[in-house]
């Protein structure tokens, strides 16, 4: 009988031990769940605030039209280069058909 009632008072103890152990879980947890419910306050707050920057990001961006053909000054150029003349062949050799820069040298005789 004495080791029933023995049990019975462990069980008991036991039982007390369990629920304080889950009561403070639970307050462990709401503290938890607070950090977590504040950290995704502020991600929300920082989402609102770029949902908002990319809202008025057309309005920021300057307006601008190509009225012509980008290629068209490039165009012109080679054009241009044409019309002046390139430095061909025939400009950088000499008279006896060795690449020069237009220089005549003269030659000693002896």
């Amino acid at each position: 009988m004495v080791a029933v009632g023995l049990e019975i008072v462990v069980l008991i103890i036991l039982l007390v031990l369990s629920i304080g152990l889950q009561l403070e879980a639970r307050f462990s947890a709401k503290d938890y769940l607070e950090d977590y419910d504040q950290a995704l306050d502020e991600m929300r707050n920082s989402l609102n605030v770029v949902a908002q920057v990319l809202h008025k990001l057309p309005e920021m961006v300057p307006q601008f039209s190509i009225n012509e053909n980008p290629l068209s000054q490039i165009l012109q150029f080679f054009q241009q280069r044409a019309e002046q003349g390139s430095l061909g062949a025939e400009r950088l050799r000499d008279d006896t058909g060795a690449y020069s820069d237009g220089t005549k040298e003269e030659t000693k005789e002896k």
